[in-house]
C-alpha cells in the first residue's frame, strides 16, 4: 500500500514537473516573439525613405537656333565719285536730302571743259567741210581717192575728240542713280575732288538687309531656306536669307551672309542687329531638364523611379538650351524621370514620390 502512494505521489511531481515547464517554456515563446516583433519593428523604422519629384517623359520637337551680329545696310545703295581730278562748283544735297534718280547732287568746274568742246565742235565742223569739198571733187575727177579717204580719216578723229570732250563735259555734272536718302558728304564747293575719291552716299532704306558673320560650324546648315529672326531694341522681325558666301572674310575667319529684312522694320542702315538661325530640328525626341544628369567621370546618368526603388540608368545627352538637354539614348517616353531629390539618392534607394509632372499620384508611393 505504501508502495502504491509513493507511486503516485511520484507521478504527481512529475506532472507538476511537466506543467511547470510547459508554462516556463511558453512563457519564453511569447518573449522570443515579442523581441523578434520588435526587431522587425525597429528595422522598418531605420529605414530611410527619400521623397522624390518625377516627370513622366514624353517626345518632343526639338529646334536649335545659333546667334551672330552684324550691321543693317540698304540693299541699294551709291557712291558718287569723279573720273578727273577736278575743283567742286556746287554741291547741290546735304546728309538726310532726299533724291531721285538722275538728280544732279555735285557740279565741277566747266570753264576749261567748255573751251574744250567749243574747240572740238569747230575742229569737227572744219574736218566735215573739208570732206564733203574733197568728196565733191573727186566726184567730177579732180582729186584722188586716197584724198578723199584721208579727210574722211581726220573727220573721223575730230568727231571722237568731239564726243569725249562732250563726255567729259558732262562727267562735271553728277547725278543720282537712285532714289534714296544722302547717307555721307565729303566734300564741300571750293575743295578738290580726286578721282576715284568718294564724294557723297546715297542709299535707298526701302529696301534694307542685314550683313551677319556665322562660324564655320554652321555656315554649311544655312541656305535661302534657313528661318531666321532679326533682334534690335527688343523687337523681332522675320528674315530671310538673301545669299551665303563660301570665303571666309579676311582677318576673322567668320563667313557672311545677307538677310533681307522686311520694309515695314525700321531699322535704319549702320545698326547693328542680331540674327538667330535655325541650324537643326529634330523630330520625337526626348528632352529632360540639364541639372538632373548627374556626372561621374566621363559618364552620364540619371534616377528614375521604378517600382517604389531609384533605378539609376546611365544616358547619353545632345544638343541642350535654357536648362533643357536632348536624350540620345537611355530613356524612353513613359519613363518616370527623378527630377528633385536625386542628388542623395543611390540605386536602389526607398523613394515616395510628391509631385510627378504629368499630374498622377500626388504624394503616392512610386511603382515605376
Amino acid at each position: 500500500m505504501l508502495k502504491f502512494f509513493t507511486r503516485i505521489r511520484l507521478l504527481l511531481w512529475i506532472l507538476a514537473v511537466i506543467g511547470l515547464g510547459a508554462l516556463v517554456g511558453s512563457q519564453v515563446l511569447a518573449k522570443l516573439a515579442q523581441a523578434e516583433a520588435n526587431l522587425r519593428s525597429l528595422e522598418t523604422e531605420t529605414v530611410t525613405t527619400y521623397p522624390v519629384e518625377t516627370e513622366t517623359l514624353t517626345t518632343t520637337n526639338w529646334q536649335t537656333w545659333r546667334s551672330y551680329y552684324g550691321q543693317a545696310k540698304s540693299a541699294h545703295t551709291q557712291n558718287i565719285t569723279t573720273y578727273e581730278r577736278e575743283i567742286v562748283r556746287t554741291v547741290n544735297v546735304d546728309v538726310g536730302s532726299p533724291v531721285k534718280a538722275g538728280q544732279t547732287v555735285i557740279t565741277l568746274q566747266v570753264a576749261a571743259r567748255g573751251a574744250q568742246v567749243q574747240s572740238g565742235k569747230t575742229a569737227y565742223d572744219e574736218a566735215k567741210l573739208n570732206y564733203d569739198r574733197l568728196k565733191q571733187l573727186n566726184r567730177k575727177g579732180g582729186i584722188s581717192q586716197s584724198e578723199v579717204d584721208a579727210a574722211y580719216a581726220r573727220l573721223k578723229s575730230t568727231e571722237a575728240a568731239l564726243k569725249s570732250s562732250q563726255s567729259t563735259l558732262q562727267r562735271t555734272s553728277l547725278k543720282a542713280s537712285i532714289n534714296g536718302i544722302v547717307s555721307a558728304r565729303n566734300v564741300e564747293p571750293g575743295e578738290i575732288a580726286e578721282a576715284g575719291a568718294v564724294l557723297l552716299s546715297i542709299v535707298d532704306p526701302k529696301e534694307m538687309e542685314a550683313e551677319l558673320m556665322v562660324s564655320k560650324k554652321d555656315i554649311m546648315k544655312i541656305n535661302t531656306n534657313t528661318p531666321v529672326e532679326i533682334y534690335v531694341d527688343g523687337t523681332t522681325h522675320k528674315g530671310w536669307v538673301k545669299r551665303t558666301s563660301p570665303e571666309a572674310q579676311k582677318g576673322s575667319g567668320l563667313y557672311p551672309v545677307v538677310v533681307g529684312l522686311p520694309e515695314d522694320s525700321g531699322i535704319l542702315p549702320g545698326t547693328y542687329v542680331e540674327g538667330r538661325f535655325m541650324v537643326n530640328s529634330q523630330q520625337n525626341v526626348v528632352v529632360i531638364p540639364s541639372n538632373v544628369v548627374l556626372y561621374r567621370g566621363t559618364t552620364q546618368s540619371v534616377y528614375l523611379a521604378d517600382g517604389g526603388k531609384a533605378k539609376l540608368v546611365a544616358i547619353t545627352t545632345g544638343e541642350g538650351k535654357e536648362g533643357r538637354v536632348v536624350v540620345t539614348s537611355g530613356l524612353k517616353p513613359g519613363d518616370n524621370l527623378i527630377t528633385s531629390g536625386n542628388r542623395v539618392l543611390y540605386d536602389g534607394a526607398e523613394i515616395v514620390r510628391n509631385v510627378d509632372v504629368a499630374g498622377k499620384n500626388n504624394k503616392s508611393n512610386t511603382n515605376g
